[in-house]
Formats: C-alpha cells, structure tokens, sequence
C-alpha cells in the first residue's frame, strides 16, 4: 500500500542508489512513499532540504529527518505513510 525510503543523509556516495531506487518504485508502484533522511544525529549528515534537491524529490513527497535507533522518530516516519496512503485512499 506504500513504502518509505531510507537514505543515509551522511554517506554522499549512496545517494545515486537511492535515486535510482526512488525513480524505479515511482515507475513501477504508483503507491505512496516517505523519504526518510537517516542520521540526522551524526555531524555530517545532509539536511533534509539539500537530500531533497540532490535526490530531485517533488515537494509533493514527504522527506523526513529520521534517526532510526530512536523509537520516537521512527513512528514519526511510519506514521507520516499512513496518513500519505489514507490520503491517497480517499481521492
């Protein structure tokens, strides 16, 4: 009914796997789909609006920052697809 996409905001050279990961699901599952910009507690880590442009993702996606060793912030990216997929089910 939908997906999310983990991207480790702190590793640059896996950002081209990530984009290619998003352009298939987008052309082969029209389904909703979260970005979830992992790391965000390392130093180093992109923020979500830069992941935003170098992954070429549409303002219309929701791209959320994630750390996933934190239960809280987690459930924020699980719940965030939820309400994308009821959104959808109601147009």
């Amino acid at each position: 009914m939908g997906f999310v996409v983990m991207v480790d905001s702190a590793k640059p050279e896996t950002f081209r796997e990530a984009k290619s990961i998003l352009e298939t699901f987008r052309a082969y599952a029209p389904t909703p789909y979260v970005v979830a910009a992992n790391k965000q507690d390392v130093p180093d880590a992109w923020d979500p609006g830069d992941l935003r442009i170098a992954l070429r993702i549409e303002d219309s996606v929701k791209l959320l920052p994630c750390v996933a060793t934190d239960k809280e912030s987690v459930k924020n990216v699980l719940l965030e697809l939820l309400y994308s997929i009821l959104e959808e089910m109601e147009t």
